[in-house]
């Protein structure tokens, strides 16, 4: 894919900016002119997420971009003040709605269906100036947009763990739950140890009362519920028999039909049930009515004690969560288990990820290779693990620089072998501040030499040294042009 151009209007300025399908640097002679801005907003007509910058919201600009598929179809994304883009593609239009389609949005730009791959692809081909450059493989992209390999691995390699993640989420869950319980618990201990809190014990018994109504409603619906089955299977059976036309032979021969008034017991029975479910629903309606009744005392009396005793509502939430049965130790004992059970999820899902997986050691092969020519390691330096390494304390300065840069290559050729998708690549000041130009040098040669078929677009205040380099000027302003 391959961006050919945007067209930019806030109020009355507006800006076209064509793109070369090779190298193009969005260059202005110092920072804080709008370089960054730019990458941003041609994101930001893609669908994603993407936060403002210091002197442009994007929400108040029209945005038009248009990009080239791998097919070589002309897509044309609008995006305005609405959360909706409106596409253009073979003279046919649909409209997005974002965020909920950006997925759906992005497979037909790409060409990629695999929602592990398209929910990465961000962190493959972009590399933001504030975050970027000390993204690894895990992580914040730019905004809430996040990276994990291990996905983007399991997309390329068609491993499924939905089952598994689905459990980790549901498990995460709970313990938020019980947490939270635990917090609560920790409040009640306060409570408990504080002077002049005192239990009324008149609430108690109102709760106590309700609690039992409840649980009695409970029970007589779950009757009433049964009844309401075995009549509906009664009938149904019924039914059946009058429409299977049996027939039957008498002790005296004679051979008559089977109907529903000589099938001996069975409307007897329909009859009881009718007249049990009656009476079951009239206790329903009893106790239902007793649990109004119950509830408007209870609400009553508070109101009562708010205007007698100027009780506040920090008062009554007090005296609400003391009666709340917790136990700090069962609970605790509760996220423990819970925590087990999601660390085992997540280590059998990296088992699942990592194991004799050959889009995981090509990856890790092409950034042996850059990382070496890059003078920050070698095959003998390291090992295939650190490809999903989560300890970056090590590294700084130049030589994270430079990894970072590795890992994405890795991530591009990888993308390029599995699907044949030459992803444009997207740098934002890659001369860091700790970065050399022998370093720069070194980086731009490889995207020079290996990546010459892909787009190449960078934002900077420095110039490269680049063949047929397209130059985007940005002097004071990015949109200034009326």
């Amino acid at each position: 894919m391959i961006f050919k151009s945007i067209y930019l209007k806030e109020g009355l300025y507006k800006r076209r900016i064509d793109f070369s399908k090779g190298v193009n640097l969005i260059h202005s002679d110092k920072n804080s002119k709008g370089k960054t801005t730019l990458l941003r907003f041609m994101l930001y007509a893609l669908g994603y997420n993407i936060p403002n910058t210091k002197k442009i919201k994007f929400n108040q600009c029209e945005v038009e971009l248009i990009v080239e598929n791998e097919k070589k179809e002309e897509i044309k994304l609008v995006r305005s003040n609405l959360p909706i883009i409106q596409i253009e593609k073979n003279k046919k239009k649909k409209v997005y709605v974002i965020p909920e389609q950006q997925d759906e949005l992005q497979e037909m730009v790409f060409g990629i269906e695999n929602k592990d791959i398209i929910s990465n692809l961000l962190g493959v081909y972009y590399i933001d100036q504030e975050k970027g450059w000390t993204l690894l493989n895990r992580g914040i992209v730019i905004g809430s947009i996040h990276f994990n390999i291990e996905e983007l691995i399991r997309g390329l390699s068609g491993i499924n763990c939905t089952d598994l993640i689905e459990k980790e989420t549901q498990l995460k869950r709970r313990i938020s739950k019980y947490k939270q319980m635990f917090s609560i618990a920790e409040y009640q201990e306060i409570l408990q140890n504080e002077e002049g809190l005192v239990t009324n014990s008149y609430e108690d018994k109102i709760d106590s009362e309700l609690d039992s109504l409840l649980i009695k409603q409970r029970e007589i619906k779950e009757e009433l519920h049964r009844i309401d089955k075995i009549l509906s299977d009664n009938k149904h059976f019924k039914k059946f028999v009058i429409e299977m036309k049996l027939l039957v032979k008498t002790s005296s021969g004679e051979i008559v039909p089977v109907t529903e008034n000589n099938i001996v017991g069975l409307n007897d029975a329909i009859e009881l049930l009718v007249a049990k479910r009656k009476i079951t629903f009239a206790r329903l309606v009893d106790v239902t009515s007793k649990i109004e009744k119950k509830q408007k005392k209870f609400d009553k009396e508070y109101e009562q004690l708010k205007f007698f005793e100027s009780v506040n509502q920090l008062e009554i939430f007090d005296r609400r969560i003391s009666r709340i049965p917790l136990n700090q130790i069962i609970i605790k004992q509760e996220i423990t288990n819970l925590e087990k059970e999601v660390k085992n999820i997540r280590e059998e899902i990296s088992r699942i990820t990592k194991n004799n997986n050959t889009i995981g050691s090509y990856i890790f092969e092409i950034i042996i290779k850059y990382a070496t020519e890059l003078k920050i390691g070698d095959k003998n330096s390291i090992s295939p693990t650190y490809l999903f390494t989560s300890n970056l304390k090590e590294l700084s300065g130049a030589i994270l620089h430079k990894t970072v840069f590795a890992f994405k290559l890795g991530y591009i050729s990888a993308i390029k072998k599995k699907l044949n998708i030459k992803l444009p690549i997207l740098l934002d000041s890659p001369t860091g501040k700790e970065v050399d130009q022998e370093n720069i040098k070194l980086m731009m040669n490889i995207l020079k030499r290996d990546f010459s078929d892909h787009q190449i677009i960078i934002a900077s205040i420095f110039e490269y040294d680049f063949n047929n380099i397209n130059t985007i000027e940005i002097k004071n302003r990015l949109i200034e042009i009326l």
